[in-house]
């Protein structure tokens, strides 16, 4: 293969001046390229003019980025942009956005989005008057500063071999197989390592070269249209009896590791030992017939079976086989690795052994006693949760201290669906703080799945700050540092610190990891032979992790079991048969009464943070080390009936909004304790799961709440701490996903807790712009033990429309408040644990105004007296008569015209839309018309069309038009609209073929399938010619499509000619001509007078250029200069329309269609291909050519 011939340096790369097209603004000054420091970051949160990339904060209207010594590919035009939006405008102006065709694909900061395009053109947005800004996205913002040109020979992308990987990240929607083999293509020596293959998934390629190789790898994979983000591949690594007391009853002192417990065990003493709880690990693999993990007691006596690894593994994010019986209730290997499963892992075996352990069965002289879900039965070094079930996810491949995770977002949507809810990874790479794909994947799927909490490694023996690992670098997920072994509180050497690199605080607990006795894996050949339980010591934020992961299985289960609020479960009735998932809609249990509860992860996360124990070194709170601490559960968890070294001083309430009911910009959620006591502490803790960040910004919170506490001392900001206690004053964090208030002696008195939704713009996605949480309170209150609220009798709906959903009941006592909580679905269908937190309040009735009419809801009240919930009230349904916001469905490239007909008309087509309203489930149609392919003035000239089709009869004959359609369904939601189509009306003959003109200015009559366009960009003659991509170049990779004029019938001496202009990649792409006398069903090939200057001879066997052409086959490209029709100098030679001809002399008497093709590879595009003057010249037709008024 040839290789292509390098772009040369455009100088409007030099400096990029990001804000020349923004309007009525003029560049000030410039800003050198730089990844800002941490006081950059913070100082420029605050600024909504700013825009924060990791490769320099700016303001773009009035600055421009210097970007000379970064080293990436040169500027070109792009299908890709950051728009920023006026921020009092934010809501209105993205939707206004997504309207035009313009695809959302991540939040920048501040109040900015990448987004796609899409044939919009930029100057048009960037006048737009709610746009601030609107720029292209350079190839050097997609480059992370650790591989500029001064510091890429030394970066982390240095791998053991001596060569260098580096990690291409792709936006949403961008084929991973195309970079791949763009990069083949262009890169001598590249290997691609692994690449994303699911369709789903956030697209990305892993590409290894030489160092010779190394700056032409940076600059082909920046300057590849689509990606995001290039940076180091760095290597993901693998990362009982001391830590069950150190966490649930908080134990300081030390013992061993294995034997007895040492220390109280509060939640196992009240029968939470992880009954009914699934949790997934996803690890090196783990011996399955070790007797740690063989057998299980689910009440119903121990039942001993091995599960092995299913064979082939289930596709990401399929679920395979359950084993609802078993102790490992699924194995399943993971994608990217070997096809052999390690069940000889011992980091695995250990750390799973941690979570679940539960050594059980007759060995010799010895018998080890099952976990039940109510006794644990503790043997030798039994795990933090026996009785909970394993989902084993193997990423082990051969190396020992290796992990290969391909698809992280779908193994963790596959452990969720399989009904895990705790999700524990003691691996990791060493990204030195910074926010990598791996934490974007992490934070999308815990923002999709909601209930799920992950629990990360802080990572090893890095020094200094900045040194936690990747995914522990996600705003979402649990991120863990060591501690010393059992008791202690100091923090193990070997174990990270942080903050993250945009100074986020992490990791966020610690736990006991240092001489952990955990599982001992098998050395040899894995059977049906359960093996005794043997052990083994090992040290690492890996053996902490599991720890907390195993009690967060158990903190999990107090409220899955129904403790919440009233310190017990007060029904008898076994854990196992209560579970159901207030996200999923599982069969519920009917018992009356049961208070169980399905919590988010955020709200899991809330708690868990809010019971910590402060370390001794380091001795300050929070602080970069060990977080919040080390947590103690029974802190926290409230029991009723405290047992011998139990801790019941503290009273917890929880607040949680779920994302669909969350706040959007602007609300506000105020909550109530009225009676805190002194003398013991008070603490609050919010938390919430944010969108994924953009990889390349340089500050990662998208979502922005604030923690506001008001009591008798004053007002508390969340994570304002001075000698480790909230002091008021202060200003609001703008960077933490966690927000805290801690109070060591309060004031005894009222005190009103609020979440504030700040600033919650979403990263594009439907819903982003609502944010839920969890908040956890913790104090001396409602003690020791008041009766509780009789539930409230009779519920009804008071109200349903467009403000909201009312609901009322006769309230059974005087109540300081009212909570309403809401279950998808209704009273017969939804779980006891599926209702969480809608709206709350003083007095009845209560409002839930964050619906969708037609959907149907449950709801439940409660009453809240002396600072703790009532009884819940019996369940009530409805369906929404609310308004319902959701945008309709609908085929934006679907729309088709026909205009040639007796009567002046053009007959309109498109594919059905279908609204996502279920009481507004019609759709209509709105056409616009235009003289302008711009739609400068568009006149709409039909709307409430109920059939996909129009006539528009208000034409006149050889008079080009444009049409353009978009849906809207019932409730009056708009779709997103169609790309534009062409027509000129003619007789039922069509246009003549004897004299037939395209000029496009004043005729139009070729169809065109996208991306193919009309455009004003460059024409031979008058203003406009058809092009095969969008104003923005370069044209789309890996395309197969045509523009095609209507059926001719073809007379004596017919000469075809036109104009072409075009800058195709030369032997690789091309526009093919081709002719169909069938009316399109086959086509032949129509080479022009003298022949293809060129053709696809670079193309490889099979073909990769994307209609299958060989490389024998002739085509138009390379680029017409004033010398060639096919010069090979892409992107450098000055393109020029050239005239060209066929022969149609073989055709009179036949009806044809002509078409020119293009095909693309998955390679470099330019500029593309313009086609002007399309004639048809010969004798006059006889057909009827004129339409008639």
């Amino acid at each position: 293969m040839t290789p292509l011939p390098a772009r040369t340096a455009l100088a409007a790369a030099l400096t990029i001046a990001l804000g020349a097209i923004a309007p009525h603004a003029v560049a000030a000054n410039t800003v050198i390229a730089g990844q800002p420091s941490l006081d950059a970051i913070d100082a420029a949160r605050g600024n909504p003019d700013l825009i924060l990339l990791r490769a320099g904060v700016f303001d773009p209207a009035r600055q421009t980025l210097d970007l000379r010594e970064v080293g990436a590919a040169a500027a070109t035009d792009s299908n890709y942009a950051i728009v920023q939006l006026k921020p009092e405008q934010l809501k209105a102006a993205r939707k206004a956005l997504v309207a035009r065709g313009v695809e959302i694909l991540g939040y920048v900061p501040n109040n900015a989005y990448y987004v796609r395009l899409n044939g919009v053109r930029l100057g048009d947005l960037a006048q737009d008057a709610s746009v601030r800004w609107a720029g292209t996205v350079a190839p050097a913002m997609k480059l992370d500063p650790a591989l500029w040109t001064a510091a890429r020979a030394t970066s982390a992308a240095l791998q053991n071999d001596g060569r260098y990987e580096l990690m291409i990240q792709a936006f949403d929607g961008v084929s991973s197989a195309a970079i791949e083999g763009q990069l083949v293509k262009q890169v001598p020596g590249v290997e691609i390592t692994l690449r994303s293959t699911r369709a789903q998934a956030l697209p990305y390629v892993r590409a290894k070269v030489d160092a010779a190789s190394l700056n032409r790898l940076v600059d082909v994979a920046t300057g590849i249209d689509g990606v995001a983000f290039v940076s180091p591949w760095i290597a993901p690594h693998t990362t009982n009896a001391g830590a069950i007391g150190a966490i649930q009853g908080n134990l300081t002192g030390t013992c061993a590791g294995s034997g007895p417990i040492c220390g109280p065990t509060p939640l196992f003493d009240h029968g939470i030992t992880g009954g009914g709880q699934i949790v997934a690990v996803a690890d090196s693999g783990t011996t399955p017939n070790a007797a740690w993990f063989a057998t299980l007691d689910k009440g119903n006596g121990p039942h001993t079976e091995v599960t092995f690894a299913e064979n082939p593994p289930p596709v990401l994010p399929a679920i395979g086989t359950l084993h609802p019986d078993n102790k490992i209730i699924a194995y399943w290997t993971q994608p990217g690795g070997p096809t052999d499963y390690d069940y000889v892992s011992g980091h695995g075996t250990h750390t799973t052994g941690t979570v679940v352990g539960d050594a059980a069965g007759t060995f010799g002289a010895t018998t080890y006693m099952p976990s039940t879900p109510y006794a644990p039965n503790h043997d030798l070094a039994d795990g933090m949760a026996p009785n909970a079930q394993l989902l084993f996810q193997d990423i082990g491949p051969n190396q020992a201290t290796a992990v290969i995770t391909q698809d992280f977002e779908g193994t963790l949507e596959q452990a969720y669906t399989g009904g895990a809810r705790i999700h524990s990874n003691s691996w990791g790479s060493s990204s030195s703080g910074q926010y990598t794909t791996e934490d974007a994947n992490t934070d999308r799927a815990t923002r999709r799945d909601e209930g799920l909490l992950v629990v990360i490694a802080a990572g090893n023996d890095q020094a200094g700050a900045m040194a936690v690992g990747s995914p522990g670098n996600s705003k979402n997920a649990v991120t863990v540092a060591a501690l010393g072994h059992a008791g202690s509180l100091t923090k193990a050497g070997f174990s990270n610190a942080g903050p993250t690199a945009d100074g986020r605080q992490k990791p966020d607990v610690a736990a006991p990891g240092t001489s952990t006795i955990s599982a001992k894996n098998a050395t040899s050949g894995v059977n049906t032979t359960v093996t005794a339980p043997l052990t083994a010591s090992n040290s690492g934020t890996s053996m902490a992790t599991p720890t907390i992961a195993g009690n967060a299985v158990l903190l999990r289960e107090y409220f899955a079991d129904g403790f919440y609020p009233r310190g017990t479960t007060g029904s008898g009735i076994p854990a196992d048969l209560v579970f159901a998932d207030g996200f999923d809609g599982a069969s519920p249990f009917t018992e009356s009464g049961l208070d169980a509860y399905n919590p988010t992860g955020a709200m899991m996360k809330a708690v868990l943070l809010n019971g910590t124990v402060l370390t001794t070194s380091p001795n300050t709170f929070p602080n970069t080390g060990t977080g919040w601490g080390r947590p103690w559960l029974d802190s926290n968890l409230w029991f009723k009936d405290t047992m011998p070294n139990g801790d019941d001083s503290r009273r917890l309430r929880v607040f949680e909004r779920t994302n669909a009911s969350g706040l959007e910009t602007g609300d506000v959620n105020e909550y109530t304790i009225a009676n805190v006591g002194a003398g013991v502490e008070l603490r609050v803790t919010l938390a919430w799961f944010d969108p994924d960040a953009s990889v390349g910004a340089a500050s990662t919170l998208v979502n922005n709440l604030d923690l506001e506490v008001v009591g008798p001392g004053g007002t508390y900001l969340g994570n304002h701490f001075a000698g480790n206690v909230s002091t008021p004053g202060g200003t609001a964090d703008a960077k933490d996903t966690v927000e805290q208030v801690r109070l060591t002696a309060p004031t005894a008195g009222s005190y009103t807790i609020r979440v504030k939704g700040t600033s919650i713009p979403g990263n594009g996605r439907a819903g982003s712009d609502r944010q839920g949480y969890g908040l956890a309170v913790s104090g001396k209150f409602a003690l020791p033990d008041p009766a509780p609220l009789a539930a409230p009798t009779a519920p009804t709906i008071g109200g349903n429309g467009s403000g909201g959903i009312s609901v009322n009941a006769t309230a059974s006592g005087s109540a300081q408040s009212w909570q309403l909580y809401r279950a998808d679905g209704t009273c017969a269908t939804a779980a006891t644990g599926d209702f969480h937190l809608v709206a709350n309040g003083t007095t009845l009735p209560l409002n839930d105004d964050t619906s969708q009419g037609g959907y149907s809801y449950a709801y439940k009240l409660r009453g809240v007296q002396n600072d703790i919930e009532g009884d819940a009230s019996q369940c009530v349904d409805v369906v929404s008569l609310d308004d319902c916001t959701l945008q309709p469905d609908f085929d934006v490239h679907s729309l088709a015209s026909d205009a040639s007909n007796a009567s002046c008309s053009v007959n309109l087509s498109w594919a059905a839309g279908a609204s996502n309203c279920p009481a507004a489930n019609t759709v209509t149609y709105t056409v616009e018309r235009d003289t302008s392919p711009y739609f400068t003035a568009p006149t709409t000239v039909a709307s409430a069309l109920a059939a996909a089709a129009f006539s528009d009869t208000t034409v006149t004959n050889g008079t080009p038009y444009y049409y353009r359609v978009h849906a809207v369904d019932g409730a009056g939601n708009a779709s997103a609209t169609s790309a534009p189509a062409n027509a000129t009306p003619s007789g039922v003959d069509g246009p003549d073929p004897g004299s037939y003109l395209d000029d496009v200015d004043t005729h139009s009559y070729l169809t065109l399938e996208a991306p193919w366009q009309v455009t004003n960009v460059a024409a031979s003659a008058g203003s406009y010619s058809y092009h095969n991509g969008s104003d923005a170049p370069p044209y789309l990779d890996n395309t197969c499509a045509s523009i095609m004029t209507p059926s001719l019938a073809i007379t004596a001496g017919a000469t075809l000619s036109f104009q072409a202009k075009y800058d195709l990649e030369f032997q690789w792409d091309g526009v093919v001509q081709e002719i169909s006398t069938d009316g399109g069903t086959t086509w032949v090939d129509l080479p022009p007078t003298g022949g293809y200057p060129s053709s696809f001879a670079q193309t490889t066997n099979p073909p990769v250029n994307a209609c299958g052409y060989i490389a024998s086959h002739g085509a138009f490209n390379g680029v017409t200069t004033a010398g060639s029709n096919a010069d090979p100098g892409n992107g450098t030679a000055t393109a020029v329309f050239k005239p060209f001809t066929t022969s149609l002399a073989s055709y009179a008497g036949q009806n044809v269609k002509i078409r020119w093709r293009f095909s693309s590879d998955p390679a470099s595009g330019f500029s593309g291909f313009f086609i002007d003057q399309v004639q048809i010249s010969g004798a006059p037709g006889a057909g009827s050519y004129m339409c008639t008024p």
